[in-house]
């Protein structure tokens, strides 16, 4: 099987692709001369959760990651695949199910270790191990013996990965994976360094002195826990002489109005902005605005008394207006959604976007909601309910959890709504622990499927935090997983399916299409924001 042919990719990737590339001007641009160091000042929204790429779960830690990691293949800049330390991005044989990837032999970790394809073996299995724990393991679902390995029935030296040679690696499948290309540029199938980590055990990861690193840059003066770090160049990466900067600084910085401050003030390159400053900056030309396919929504906590309740889960949703969030409560290039799965996710082979292809499975009706809350009330026997959101404490989270408060305290009579606005790591954490009764969550595409997206809610799931299950979705995700893999047509109708169950039981509200927006300082070159995947700062240069 070509898996190009049965590839789903982002539609009009090169819309949604912004190269960055201006000469310094004004009195704020700091001016380079010919042996000056290549700094880039970069602010960043939350803090750094983990660089171990077997529990790494967020996009700050998966930014993070691919700053100073590199895999077999990366994300070019129309977000396909591009081959990294592998020499190519390979086509699968025997039926779409074996991968035979010829790597590259000047790939060193930063310690002058060759990366090898036992690198590869070694980080998968890792991942994969019950033991590790790892959110994602998931991911290697198709991986001949994944799920044997999962349920402890198998070894985790049993997965579908070997060395053949030292840099040759081979992968086997139960099944084939469409969007594997994609998968494989992902810091999850990254490689590991066995002898380093094994060394470092559970601090492996947690701190700068506790890492290894193959990618352009390494991690600096990250003690875990803060709110600065460091990329510097790594003069034993493969490519270095291609890497411009020498380091890159970034700073945490959670308020909106504080990150425009610095970035008018010329202390910071990059600053992250969101809201009304969005539409404050609009004229700006330095103002980049990125739409991508991601979903931010409420999750409920199906354990939880009143969220068992399928009624009080859609009272919810039908009392959500998403045009208002998007247009005006949030105001930042942020669009409305219809359903759960986002739009830009394309099926290749006929050109038809998932969400265009779903149609409105969600549609704003106060009384109805309404309705359904009392039914609710009815059926668990109560005639007042308390809950808590949980949020993260940026100031966006924080302005739309107070609107939701708002909206539900107002139209569901004896429903009290407190909010719980915590630092990014800390929502993470309770939300991995089911500590909760609903979180405003978001999700971004992690590869270009709509799997991606409808598998985070299968019965046991690792990311299924709020533990829905529903036989007839399980069923659904299996087949177009399995029995329709190489079906094209077939496998995205049961996808299509799948969503509308997912929809009509709502153990999710989707909120709205994000964006991000940033302010990027002029002198700035080669920064490309992508669909999928953080921007490289390798590629990048300051004038």
């Amino acid at each position: 099987m070509n898996i190009k042919k049965w590839a789903v990719t982002i539609l009009a990737a090169s819309t949604l692709v912004l190269a960055l590339a201006a000469c310094s001007s004004g009195d704020k641009k700091e001016e380079s001369t010919g042996d000056k160091k290549q700094v880039l000042k970069v602010l960043e929204s939350a803090e750094l959760p983990t660089m171990d790429i077997s529990q790494a779960t967020d996009v700050v830690s998966f930014s993070a990651i691919s700053q100073v990691m590199e895999g077999l293949y990366e994300f070019a800049d129309d977000s396909t695949s591009a081959p990294a330390i592998a020499k190519e991005v390979v086509s699968p044989t025997d039926d779409g199910k074996k991968y035979t990837i010829e790597l590259r032999d000047d790939a060193k970790w930063s310690n002058g270790d060759p990366v090898t394809a036992h690198d590869f073996v070694y980080s998968w299995q890792r991942t994969v191990d019950p033991k590790t724990g790892s959110e994602y393991a998931y991911l290697f679902d198709g991986f001949e013996n994944y799920t044997a390995i999962s349920k402890g029935e198998k070894p985790a030296t049993d997965l579908g990965a070997k060395a053949i040679d030292d840099y040759t690696l081979e992968i086997n499948l139960e099944y084939p994976i469409p969007y594997l290309s994609s998968l494989l540029a992902k810091p999850t199938f990254y490689p590991l360094n066995e002898k380093f980590v094994e060394e470092k055990g559970k601090d492996y990861g947690t701190n700068s002195e506790n890492m290894i690193y193959n990618g352009a840059f390494t991690l600096a003066d990250w003690d875990g826990t803060s709110i600065t770090w460091n990329y510097m160049k790594n003069d034993k990466y493969r490519d270095a002489d291609n890497v411009k900067l020498d380091e890159v600084n970034v700073q945490v910085s959670k308020e909106i109005g504080t990150n425009v401050n610095l970035f008018k003030a010329g202390e910071t390159d990059i600053a992250p902005i969101k809201g009304e400053y969005v539409d404050q900056e609009k004229d700006n030309p330095e103002l980049v605005t990125r739409i991508y396919p991601s979903t931010s929504y409420l999750q409920y906590n199906t354990e939880n008394q009143i969220f068992a309740n399928k009624n009080a889960r859609n009272a919810i949703t039908k009392l959500v207006n998403s045009e208002q969030i998007a247009k005006n409560i949030l105001k930042d290039g942020s669009m409305a959604i219809e359903a759960f799965v986002p739009k830009g996710i394309v099926n290749q082979e006929t050109g038809e976007d998932f969400a265009e292809a779903a149609g409105e499975l969600m549609k704003t009706d106060i009384d109805a909601g309404k309705k359904l809350w009392e039914d609710a009330k009815k059926e668990l026997g109560i005639d007042s309910a308390s809950i808590t959101l949980l949020t993260s404490d940026t100031d966006s989270a924080k302005k739309l959890s107070e609107y939701i408060q708002g909206l539900l305290t107002e139209n569901l009579s004896g429903l009290k709504v407190t909010i719980s606005s915590v630092p990014f790591k800390n929502r993470l954490d309770q939300m991995s622990n089911g500590d909760f009764d609903v979180v405003l969550a978001g999700w971004a595409a992690t590869y270009a499927d709509p799997y991606d997206f409808l598998q985070l809610f299968r019965s046991n799931g690792e990311q299924n935090y709020g533990k829905f299950s529903n036989e007839e979705y399980d069923q659904l995700l299996t087949e177009s997983a399995t029995t329709y893999a190489t079906e094209n047509e077939k496998r995205w109708d049961t996808l299509l399916d799948a969503q509308k169950v997912l929809m009509d039981n709502s153990p999710v509200t989707p909120l709205y299409q994000a964006s991000e927006a940033f302010l990027v300082n002029e002198r700035v070159e080669g920064l490309v924001y992508r669909a999928i995947g953080a921007p490289y700062y390798k590629n990048v240069s300051v004038k």
